[in-house]
């Protein structure tokens, strides 16, 4: 898949590095999970998700990379929550963050979802905290739907009705 200025593949092995490159650092993770993930634990989430791509090959979890250079940007999901909701998500590299690049991977991920039959609700999960992507979610659509935990971290549930 490809947008104004991104590319969006399914992650493979050799994109770890990577992957743990974002996962690990802490400013990214301060608003997801507190604290940046250690390498067994991003290697685990990355194996599960190598193989919840390989069971679907529209959605998944995808790497980022800038069209124009191939610089690896973040990291963009979209992945059934249940039956006709999915669930977008994004991260971006620091150096990546006021661009606009969040706007587009949101956009992406929900343009996606619209192409998919049997998606009709997208949620996002985010840190009550983190306005910049607030601004993001509501700019695509998304409303406030409660205030909630995930993984017992506060948490903003939104919603998108396709």
């Amino acid at each position: 898949m490809i947008s104004e200025r991104l590319i969006f593949n399914h992650y493979t092995f050799s994109d770890f590095e990577d992957y743990f490159q974002l996962v690990s650092n802490i400013d990214v993770m301060k608003m997801v999970t507190g604290r940046p993930d250690e390498e067994s634990e991003a290697r685990e989430r990355f194996e599960n998700m190598l193989s919840d791509n390989v069971k679907n090959l529209i959605i998944g979890r995808f790497k980022v990379t800038l069209k124009s250079n191939g610089s690896f940007v973040g990291h963009a999901k979209l992945e059934m929550t249940k039956k006709n909701e999915a669930e977008i998500g994004y991260l971006l590299m620091p150096e990546f963050w006021g661009k606009g690049y969040g706007s587009e991977i949101a956009h992406s991920m929900v343009n996606l979802g619209k192409q998919i039959e049997d998606i009709h609700t997208l949620v996002a999960i985010i840190d009550p905290e983190n306005v910049a992507s607030q601004k993001i979610l509501m700019n695509q659509g998304f409303e406030w739907d409660y205030d909630g935990n995930y993984h017992g971290l506060p948490a903003a549930y939104y919603k998108f009705k396709i």
